[in-house]
């Protein structure tokens, strides 16, 4: 292994196929993933957000490539489970999926090289009608009323841009009561937690099986002065405390499906559970999962290829 160095592999796919490439990835050991879609430049350009200056872009065609990219420790280029990943990812064609080009690079990255990249593409963003998500290097001057969450990802998941991170933030800031205990599965930086106990949870557990995820969740928690609300732990939501009144869980389809009963144990009666990281062809698939483990579906909402759903036990 390389000491501070991961290896960037990047899979170039087909846009059905993006969920499923996301968990070959995370099975090899990516605790988080970043997924690179023309269409989300696309969307993006259409409005201007505090000012900033957005490449000129052409319209996406239908099926235009994905890049799909997660950080393995160490230098994998000639590791055994990058083979794996390229063998898995040719696969998909056999289980109906269109991974098309499918094809998979592996680059050797530094830590800060990598820190340094986002700081180029990431600015201030609202989420809802409060919530401002505010890298810590970006002057912002906040709204009377606004609720602004500093955060500076590090090598985790979740800076606000990627569409299931919005749609959890929306419903957070429409569902949650002042007062509440809140889980956050599969924290990633940490955005989801810092939004909760900034809209008012009274206590906010997350947990997330990358260390590398836990520990920029808790320099973020840190850095917002949120220690005395915030714990973070590394492990699956067993690794949490007591009961919450909500629950997010902003991870990937098989993920959710798999700790549902979990979920149901650990949400007080009428407690609400927020999910997404669900492309919307599974959408039935997870509603489907969510009533066989005794919750009903209260809403759902979408953006792009992804779905956010909304349930009660």
């Amino acid at each position: 292994m390389t000491d501070g160095c991961w290896t960037k592999v990047t899979v170039t796919t087909g846009p059905e196929a993006v969920e499923a490439v996301a968990g070959i990835l995370m099975t090899a050991g990516a605790g988080g993933i970043e997924i690179v879609d023309p269409r989300i430049w696309e969307r993006a350009a259409e409005k201007d957000h505090y000012g900033e200056l957005y490449p000129e872009v052409e319209p996406v065609l239908p099926g235009t490539p994905v890049k799909v990219i997660g950080y393995l420790a160490g230098d994998c280029r000639r590791a055994p489970i990058l083979a794996d990943v390229e063998e898995r990812v040719l696969d998909l064609k056999e289980l109906g999926l269109d991974a098309a080009p499918a094809k998979v690079a592996a680059e050797l990255v530094r830590e800060s090289d990598w820190a340094e990249n986002w700081k180029k593409f990431y600015h201030p963003r609202r989420v809802g009608e409060r919530v401002v998500i505010k890298p810590r290097w970006e002057e912002y001057e906040a709204r009377s009323g606004d609720i602004v969450v500093e955060l500076d990802p590090g090598m985790a998941f979740g800076t606000g841009e990627h569409e299931t991170t919005r749609l959890c933030l929306v419903q957070l800031e429409k569902r949650l009561q002042p007062g509440w205990v809140v889980y956050d599965v599969g924290t990633g930086s940490g955005i989801l937690a810092l939004a909760a106990a900034k809209l008012g949870a009274d206590r906010v557990e997350a947990c997330d099986l990358d260390p590398v995820a836990a520990a920029a969740a808790r320099e973020n928690v840190m850095y917002n002065g949120l220690e005395g609300k915030i714990s973070v732990q590394v492990g699956t939501i067993e690794a949490l405390r007591g009961k919450a009144q909500l629950i997010l869980a902003n991870i990937i389809t098989d993920v959710i499906v798999d700790i549902l009963p979990q979920v149901v144990q650990r949400l007080v009666d009428g407690g609400l559970f927020i999910t997404s990281g669900i492309i919307c062809e599974r959408r039935d698939e997870v509603v489907e999962a969510l009533e066989a483990a005794g919750l009903k579906l209260l809403e759902e909402d979408k953006e792009a290829e992804w779905v956010c759903l909304v349930s009660r036990k």
